[in-house]
């Protein structure tokens, strides 16, 4: 402190200018007393030899010369001294200029003053015989030649006691001391000046009530302070035990220092199980990779940052945990908030193949809208021409040639319209007949047409509960469609290999569709070569095969696809490279047991063509198809009205009300067959109608209750769909 090197500096002022002066006044002292022996010898010799016997003039001049050299000495002496003396009085006059100035100058006070001692040796007043102007300014009045209990008699005796500690033990004394009277703090620096006899000393002081003010308040400030950290270390210890995400402090070696409890609460594992292991044990493998650069750029980069892995749970599970992770800022460690969200994981990738599954429906029902549209524009062509050739055939019955190449081509019409049955199935646009199955009983039936149809090098294995309930679902579509997928699995083993046919009884969603459950879950497994996940994405479209051109048209599974949806149930394929293929048709459960099918007896067409003839109004937008339906109609004995449009049918159905039956195609541009049908009724209440589509299915929001035929047809379909109508 800049007072202190101050008083360090006034102190060996006082102390040079008190030696020198000694120093001095002993010299002084010194000469006088030589001056003096030299005259006192030289008396002595003069008066010795003045009166001795022997003495001589010679020698009395003798010791008048000594004397005179000796007295010439001790002025040459007495020169010397007094200009010695000049100069350590200059020396000291310079000395004590500067003491002035310093003394005068100094910010701090300082007292000069004689400590006063009692009878018992102790400490009770000081008398000031010095001090500056700062201490008079620092004691609020003039001190000098005054004593201190006479200034003011409150003063402690630990003041006094100080000051003469100083005095009596010649060793400076640092204290700070309240002056009550004063109401102020001030810093002492006492030391003894003079010799050892003495009782004087020097002090240096200041006051540092502000000073002593500003410590109180951060001492007060500080014993808050560490108050609120001891609160804040509570909470934070408090946060750190209830906290439900990860709280860790880590190295960037892979080591676990301190976590949360929340780690064993949320992963399973022991506390210690933890630390003792390096956190790359329990981060999965695909994630260390990640992990690991996130960590490098943690430490390169210095600033926070974000990722998510996931972490082994004691149970052997995965769990997603997103982090947040903070370098120390030691730069060897780092922190990290980790919260579990897994269950957002989850609903992210239950989204993604929502998403994926909505976009794979809306693309296979734009494909089946494609193909239905197709399929029924196919009926149409295959209508017109399967009735033409059925009616060519009947009338050139007594031409071989004739009836064989009459009878190819209707073969490969027929071929085109099972093609389009298949197109229509994967449309969901084919009609079922939907009835309890037990599918045991159908499997079983079915053994040996699948073990023929696969081959002797492949293996069939049934593994179905007898105590399981009914299907809703058409049996024959079924049967094809069990068919279909035996055949698609013994072409994925050329070189034999096993097929297992498993049922087993399920509840919930069908397979992530939106239809529900209970279903019977119908599995077809092969130990074929397997699909990858291009092959297997695409491997209900219609038309797509890896068979080859020519040995196979696609539409296989498309078809089962199409079954499974139209009977409320779902389709589920999966299959990886070397693993096989698992095909799995969810069916609904049928509310009412299988019953076994009992016999139908069908009126005979001929004898209800030959017993009635009626009037008959067809109604088709499309002239090929009005004039086959005309022509197989008349051919059997009716007699046929026509119009091509609803509008105009409605006109004829009330000019001739002798019509019996009423024929409509379902699809017509302006007035729909089912639109046609309720108007019909409206005029003629008893009506029978026959519908006709190349749609076996009607679109939603169709309602009407009449019977349907499905294109294309034979002449002996249509009788037989008109011997009922007109015989019931």
């Amino acid at each position: 402190m800049r007072w202190a090197r101050e008083s360090d500096r006034l102190q060996a002022l006082l102390i040079d200018r008190d030696r020198e002066v000694a120093r001095l006044r002993a010299e002084a002292e010194q000469r006088e007393a030589i001056s003096r022996t030299l005259l006192s010898e030289f008396e002595t010799t003069v008066r010795d030899r003045h009166f001795r016997d022997a003495s001589t003039a010679e020698e009395l001049q003798v010791a008048l010369e000594e004397l005179e050299v000796t007295n010439a000495a001790l002025a040459h002496a007495n020169e010397e001294l007094e200009k010695k003396i000049v100069e350590r009085t200059a020396a000291i006059r310079a000395s004590e200029t500067k003491y002035r100035l310093l003394f005068e100058a100094m910010d701090e006070g300082f007292l000069l003053g004689d400590v006063l001692f009692d009878e018992a040796g102790r400490p009770v007043d000081i008398r000031f015989l010095e001090a500056n102007p700062s201490a008079a300014r620092l004691m609020r009045q003039d001190v000098v030649g005054r004593r201190l209990q006479e200034i003011d008699p409150s003063f402690e005796p630990h003041w006094y006691a100080v000051f003469g500690r100083a005095a009596r033990a010649g060793k400076a004394t640092r204290a700070e001391l309240y002056a009550k009277p004063l109401r102020a703090w001030f810093d002492f620096y006492v030391f003894k000046v003079g010799g050892d006899d003495d009782r004087r000393v020097a002090i240096v002081f200041k006051d540092v009530t502000e000073r002593k003010r500003i410590e109180d308040a951060l001492k007060r400030f500080n014993a808050t302070l560490e108050e609120r950290i001891a609160e804040r270390t509570r909470e934070r210890d408090h946060l750190w035990e209830l906290s439900e995400d990860l709280l860790v402090y880590a190295d960037y070696d892979g080591r676990l220092l301190r976590i949360s409890p929340s780690w064993s609460r949320l992963l399973g594992h022991e506390h210690a199980a933890l630390l003792a292991r390096p956190y790359s044990e329990i981060v999965h493998p695909d994630d260390a990779g990640l992990v690991r650069a996130a960590l490098d750029e943690l430490r390169d980069r210095r600033r926070p940052m974000r990722i998510k892995c996931r972490i082994l749970a004691a149970d052997g599970s995965w769990r997603w945990i997103s982090w947040v992770l903070s370098p120390d800022p030691d730069g060897c460690h780092l922190h990290g908030v980790g919260r579990d969200i897994t269950a957002e994981e989850a609903a992210t990738a239950a989204l993604h193949t929502a998403e994926e599954q909505l976009h794979q429906a809306q693309k296979m029902e734009a494909v089946g809208q494609l193909t239905g549209g197709v399929a029924h524009d196919f009926n149409n062509l295959l209508m017109a021409v399967l009735g033409n050739l059925d009616l060519l055939r009947k009338h050139l019955a007594t031409d071989p040639k004739a009836k064989r190449l009459i009878s190819g081509a209707m073969q490969g019409a027929q071929r085109g319209a099972t093609l389009t049955q298949r197109l229509l199935a994967f449309a969901r646009r084919q009609d079922l007949q939907t009835q309890p199955v037990a599918l045991s009983a159908l499997l079983d039936d079915m053994r040996n047409l699948l073990e023929r149809s696969v081959g002797p090098r492949i293996v069939v294995r049934l593994k179905v509960p007898a105590a399981l309930p009914p299907a809703l679902v058409d049996p024959n579509q079924l049967e094809l469609a069990i068919l279909n997928l035996a055949v698609n699995a013994r072409d994925a083993m050329p070189d034999g290999g096993t097929i297992t046919f498993d049922v087993t009884e399920t509840a919930g969603t069908a397979a992530g569709e939106r239809a529900s459950g209970p279903f019977l879950r119908l599995s077809v497994q092969d130990t074929g070569a397997g699909m990858d996940a291009d092959t297997l994405a695409r491997a209900v479209e219609p038309f797509f095969s890896t068979k080859g051109v020519g040995k196979g048209t696609g539409l296989g599974l498309s078809m089962v696809h199409g079954l499974a949806v139209q009977s409320g149930g779902a389709f589920r394929l999966s299959s990886a490279p070397g693993r096989g293929t698992l095909a799995e048709l969810w069916l609904p459960v049928a509310a009412t047991p299988a019953e076994a099918a009992e016999p139908t007896t069908e009126p005979a067409v001929e004898a209800v063509v030959e017993a009635a003839s009626a009037t008959i109004l067809v109604v088709d937008d499309d002239a090929l198809i009005a004039m086959s339906t005309v022509d197989m109609l008349t051919d059997l004995g009716h007699t046929v009205l026509e119009a091509n449009a609803g509008p105009l049918a409605l006109d004829v159905l009330r000019e001739n009300q002798d019509i019996d039956l009423l024929v409509t195609d379902y699809a017509m541009p302006g007035m729909t067959g089912a639109e046609l049908a309720c108007e019909a009724h409206r005029i003629r209440p008893d009506l029978p109608v026959l519908l006709v589509t190349g749609y076996a299915d009607l679109p939603d929001g169709t309602v009407i209750d009449v019977p349907r035929l499905a294109k294309p047809y034979t002449q002996q379909q249509l009788a037989m769909a008109v011997a009922k109508l007109l015989v019931g």
